[in-house]
């Protein structure tokens, strides 16, 4: 005993809720940002005294110092109910309801029940009197009667402010549940104890009274983070990305789409949920198997008569165990890239004719351009023979322009052969050179090799790398035929770690690599193979010998990475 004080064993629930209600207030004004956690705050404080009161009359041996006690944690009451009423009204419709003018009238009452309670012993209208044995006993009077239906009307209040957010907002239900049991539950418990529940029950509900709608409080205000700009930012960013996302559980039937989404599959998300891939999109089975495989990224055609391309790209999501729980699939609208891509591709092949023609131009004009003008000089000699009578010049100079016209005649041939190659042929390069290798060797009785990778080194060189390239070996062939007076000719084609490699080797004559740098040494072409293999980034080297064949090494670049 100290003093007019004595411990007792009945203050540790007091206690253990007064330390929640500390926590609870400091936690709260911590989140003060969040609407409604300023008026949780003040709850928690005007609480906590209540509950000091409530221990200072448990400890009390004194009947003065216990209805002392009693008064004083009795006019605190109040103002902790009102300031629930205001927590719950910035809770359901933060800044509307709970204005200045609003807290001006709900502290009307509290403070006119702290009046009525210090002048009591003048007026007698809130208590009529005490009796005092374990606790204390009040013999409650008409203001005390007011004040509690004062009390009742600010739980409708509560009750009617719940009931609104349930309604309005679906994302609120949950808290507005636990709100909803809290209000309840102090009702409930205040009751019991109004009525005389201790000594019915032989447990004192006072501490619960309190404990528990205040636990469920916090809960709704901070359990379920609904003030959080975080997960907010994340909610809306899904809800307005351009992509579509899907969440899909491990059995791969959709348990979440973004709006995206359901207008690229044209199907409301609630009918969406539960189904699989194949049900969502029958017309596009093979997507469902190569996500079923988890073959994703892959692009697929979706909406019909004004399809759209996407790219399909799929996520694994995983727990704490790396155990896949489901899928992540993003759908990404890559048709204006697609469709620049193929304009760019466009205007890629009309570039490259442009420049064939240009080329074409300069092989006519270095070409067949010089054998016209040949042929009209040595036909003008044999007319002049004629007139003069000397049959035989006229007759030797006539057969060397049938030569001379037959030349120009394969030349053509071959042109228009390899014309046709480079128009009519299958992807790649290696199905280029293939394919004319094959119409040469049948024209010219040529015989052909072709040693290249077995995969056919698709894609890996630019389209107008192998244009430039398969001009270069025809030309080469071309030499082969007409100058090295060859049996056999062997393509081959080796991809380097930067570059490709062609090499032209033929069993012909072959020639002193000196005659190239002569006016002579012009007929073979080298020039013309030279330039070509330059507009690529590429280069061309020649390899002779008289009697030992020719070989013609080709490097050019591989295609980059990415493009």
């Amino acid at each position: 005993m100290i003093g007019s004080y004595a411990l007792t064993p009945q203050i540790w629930p007091y206690l253990l809720t007064a330390g929640l209600l500390v926590s609870l207030a400091f936690f709260s004004w911590r989140k003060r940002a969040v609407p409604g956690a300023r008026s949780f705050a003040a709850a928690c404080l005007s609480a906590l005294i209540w509950v000091a009161g409530t221990i200072a009359e448990s400890v009390a041996v004194e009947p003065t110092a216990k209805i002392t006690w009693f008064k004083f944690q009795a006019v605190w009451q109040l103002p902790t109910i009102t300031c629930i009423t205001c927590f719950i009204l910035d809770y359901a419709d933060p800044g509307r309801w709970l204005s200045r003018r609003t807290l001006a009238l709900l502290s009307i009452v509290p403070l006119l029940e702290l009046a009525l309670a210090l002048t009591n012993d003048l007026h007698h209208w809130h208590w009529l009197g005490f009796s005092v044995g374990a606790s204390v006993v009040p013999l409650r009077g008409p203001g005390f009667w007011a004040m509690f239906a004062y009390s009742l009307g600010l739980m409708l209040v509560n009750l009617i402010a719940v009931a609104w957010l349930f309604v309005r907002s679906p994302r609120h239900r949950w808290p507005a549940v636990l709100m909803l049991v809290g209000n309840v539950t102090a009702r409930v418990l205040h009751a019991l104890e109004f009525v005389g529940g201790q000594g019915a029950t032989r447990w004192d509900p006072s501490p619960f009274t309190i404990g528990v709608p205040f636990g469920l409080y916090a809960i709704a205000l901070f359990g379920f983070r609904l003030f959080d700009p975080l997960p907010a930012a994340g909610r809306t960013a899904i809800e307005q990305m351009r992509e579509g996302m899907m969440v899909f559980d491990a059995s791969w039937r959709a348990i979440s789409l973004n709006p995206a989404a359901a207008g690229i599959l044209g199907i409301a998300a609630a009918r969406a949920r539960g189904k699989t891939w194949a049900e969502l999109m029958p017309s596009c089975p093979e997507a469902a198997l190569c996500l079923g495989a988890g073959e994703a990224p892959i692009e697929v055609d979706l909406g019909g008569a004004e399809a759209r391309c996407y790219a399909l790209t799929l996520t694994p999501l995983t727990d704490h165990r790396a155990l896949t729980i489901g899928y992540l699939l993003l759908l990404h609208d890559v048709t204006e890239q697609r469709r620049a891509q193929a304009q760019a591709v466009e205007q890629q092949r009309a570039l490259a004719m442009l420049g064939e023609r240009e080329q074409l131009a300069r092989e006519l004009h270095d070409g067949i351009g010089q054998v016209l003008g040949y042929v009209k000089m040595q036909a003008q000699a044999a007319r002049d023979r004629l007139a003069q009578d000397q049959v035989a010049a006229a007759d030797a100079q006539l057969a060397r322009l049938v030569t001379v016209a037959q030349d120009a005649h394969a030349d053509v041939r071959e042109y228009i052969l390899g014309a046709k190659t480079s128009a009519a042929a299958e992807p790649g390069l290696v199905a280029a050179v293939e394919q004319y290798l094959q119409r040469f060797s049948q024209q010219y009785g040529l015989r052909t090799e072709l040693i290249a990778p077995a995969d056919g080194a698709d894609d890996a060189l630019e389209p107008t790398v192998e244009a430039q390239l398969l001009r270069i070996i025809q030309e080469a062939l071309t030499n082969a035929r007409k100058h090295a007076k060859a049996h056999l000719v062997r393509v081959s084609v080796e991809l380097c770690t930067s570059d490709a490699q062609v090499i032209v080797q033929d069993d012909g004559l072959g020639f002193d690599p000196a005659v190239l740098a002569t006016a002579e040494g012009q007929r073979y072409g080298l020039g013309f193979m030279r330039e070509r293999a330059a507009e690529v980034g590429g280069s061309v080297e020649i390899r002779s010998a008289v009697g030992a064949g020719t070989q013609v090494l080709v490097r050019v670049p591989r295609r980059k990475e990415g493009t």
